[in-house]
């Protein structure tokens, strides 16, 4: 008897092509790589998002902040439906300033923020 075919429910798929909403010269995508590197400098970052929409699913992501002081910058990722509707939900994943062992995560279902704080220090 042939065993079983097993089908993971969490497989990885690379983010094939992204929209970026403002300063598209500081951002840069490689599908093959599967990365996105955002340039901050004088024209302030830059933010980009996935053109698929999700309804479920695992989601990960890899930050890795600058080096040195970054005090005033927000380093994030979020999760987010129906941007703008006051029915919104959303999940956010924030690292700011300058202490990078601290993150701020906050998260809206059907537009009612809650927030929550994790410090990632030993």
């Amino acid at each position: 008897m042939a065993d079983p075919v097993v089908h993971s429910l969490h497989q990885t798929e690379p983010i094939k092509e992204i929209a970026i909403d403002y300063t598209p010269e500081a951002c840069t995508h490689c599908a093959d790589s599967n990365s996105i590197t955002l340039t901050f400098d004088h024209r302030g970052g830059a933010r980009w998002r996935s053109t698929t929409r999700f309804l479920y699913g695992t989601f990960s992501s890899l930050i890795q902040c600058p080096k040195g002081n970054t005090s005033g910058l927000n380093f994030n990722i979020y999760l987010s439906s129906l941007e703008g509707d006051k029915s919104q939900d959303e999940i956010d994943f924030e690292f700011l300033g300058k202490d990078k062992t601290i993150v701020q995560t906050n998260y809206y279902t059907t537009g009612i923020f809650i927030y929550l704080f994790i410090s990632l220090r030993a």
